[in-house]
């Protein structure tokens, strides 16, 4: 209760300080963001711009199977995105964008069409750069998270953004700008976006903060708008941040808001690989899974940073160089568990070409696994298998999935841009080193970093439940692929 009445405190006053009107600075001077959309609505007034991406992509990788083909060839509509931007009056911006296609999946409590629903409100007392947020946006934590993807020259995100991605969530923030120094904290649900109004009962823990500070001297339009590469270089330009993230979870209804996150969980708070979200104070005793007020509230962090240096060579060749480091934890009274992750990357602009180097690592916990409660025990696969609760004939059981040796990825990268970001083909190689495979003596092979859409649950493949079954197993191997995406984008 008293970090609520802090709360409510803190947004009647940022509620008191939002002008009837705006003021002329930062605020106008970033335009409507990133290099897209079609105008329909620009007046002195009123500005209203309609904006769509669209991703086809092919994808061939090699994979040692006992049962399928080794040969595997993909074909998705990778993203379908429509959305709004503009600005009303001087008085706040405003954009909104849904996905739809195979992007647009239904969780379990939400339909996760809406990606983003945000004002951008000036505050005139607070400075003349100070800006809050509100709405549904992007949580304000690592770069490669923040960058759109449609201003990306690499087919994919990295392996190391499944360690700390935070996606999308509800809430507001603050954002200043004090010369090239650049800040924003916010406060959100961290239940996820779209989450639908359920009024259950609930015990607050500490509110989901994450801050982001740094030096940028213009490589980013601002805090909230990155790109993977600029279009049109015209000087050398940089950026370094730091950012963390605390949150106490919060019990509400029959779980917790981290576990009943149900949309891009990273491996942190993902149950597939978190065997301690769905643990509660009876499970020893019963072998269940928390419910109701046995679930505990446990505590998440993440701390990090990345950087960026930008540098012009002439109008037709430019170098980018990007960096990024992360480590997060989380805990409750059953056990800890950690990850990391890292990456860097080159990319040399020639003309109309644009070629590519990423490497990333990833390493998770050494007691990264997932839990089954309320089980039988003579159907578990005691391999990988532990039990930490209920009686002989059945009980809780921690599947071990052995994920603590680091996973390694190499990706070169070449993009030919027809016209900019707005009709492009990116081509990439990804090479997997140690990836993890999961082998189901009935159906194949799963691999572990292939990746999944936006708008499900896990941000890699989560088949670590074939375990369950006796004779499946978990292997390590090289695994390499080739992707090719087609994106037009207006």
């Amino acid at each position: 209760m008293r970090h609520l009445r802090k709360l409510l405190a803190a947004a009647t006053l940022l509620g008191g300080l939002i002008p009837v009107s705006a003021f002329a600075g930062a605020w106008e001077d970033s335009g409507l963001w990133l290099n897209n959309g079609v105008p329909v609505v620009n007046t002195d007034q009123n500005k209203l711009d309609i904006f769509g991406r669209a991703q086809m992509i092919g994808t061939g990788e090699i994979v040692p199977d006992p049962k399928a083909q080794h040969q595997r060839v993909y074909l998705f509509l990778n993203q379908a995105r429509f959305g709004l931007k503009g600005q009303y009056s001087d008085v706040f911006k405003y954009e909104m964008q849904m996905n739809f296609g195979g992007e647009s999946i239904n969780g379990s409590n939400t339909d996760m069409s809406l990606l983003d629903m945000v004002a951008d409100v000036p505050v005139r007392p607070m400075g003349e750069n100070a800006i809050v947020k509100i709405g549904q946006f992007r949580v304000p934590y690592s770069r490669e998270a923040l960058t759109d993807s449609g201003f990306m020259d690499f087919t994919d995100r990295s392996i190391a953004n499944a360690a700390a991605f935070q996606g999308r969530d509800y809430g507001l923030a603050l954002m200043d700008t004090f010369g090239n120094i650049r800040g924003t904290i916010g406060t959100f649900t961290g239940g996820g976006r779209n989450v639908p109004q359920r009024y259950l009962p609930e015990r607050i823990g500490f509110p989901y903060v994450v801050a982001r500070v740094g030096y940028d001297n213009g490589a980013d339009v601002d805090i909230y708008h990155i790109v993977g590469h600029q279009e049109d270089l015209k000087r050398d330009s940089k950026a370094f941040y730091v950012n963390a993230i605390y949150m106490q979870d919060t019990r509400i209804g029959h779980s917790t808001a981290l576990g009943v996150h149900t949309i891009d969980d990273n491996l942190l708070i993902d149950p597939n690989f978190n065997p301690y979200l769905k643990m509660g104070d009876t499970t020893a005793s019963t072998g269940a899974a928390c419910s109701a007020i046995t679930c505990e509230r446990g505590h998440l962090f993440f701390v990090g940073t990345d950087g960026v240096i930008r540098h012009h060579i002439d109008d037709q060749h430019a170098l980018e160089l990007e960096y990024e480091g992360n480590w997060g934890g989380y805990q409750n009274p059953f056990g800890v568990i950690h990850i990391a992750s890292a990456r860097t990357q080159v990319q040399y602009k020639s003309g109309k070409f644009e070629y590519g180097l990423r490497y990333a690592i990833l390493s998770m916990d050494d007691q990264s696994g997932f839990l089954v409660a309320s089980a039988a025990a003579a159907a578990q696969n005691p391999d990988y298998s532990k039990k930490v609760g209920g009686n002989n004939a059945s009980g809780a059981f921690i599947y071990n999935e052995r994920m603590g040796t680091p996973i390694h990825e190499i990706t070169p990268s070449v993009t030919y841009h027809f016209r900019n970001d707005h009709m492009k083909v990116v081509a990439s190689a990804p090479l997997f080193l140690n990836a993890p495979l999961w082998i189901d003596n009935a159906d194949g092979t799963y691999v572990f970093t292939d990746p999944t859409p936006s708008g499900a649950t896990t941000l890699t493949t989560d088949q670590g439940s074939v375990l369950q079954t006796r004779g499946n197993s978990t292997v390590r191997r090289t695994i390499p692929e080739l992707r090719v995406m087609f994106q037009f984008m207006f």
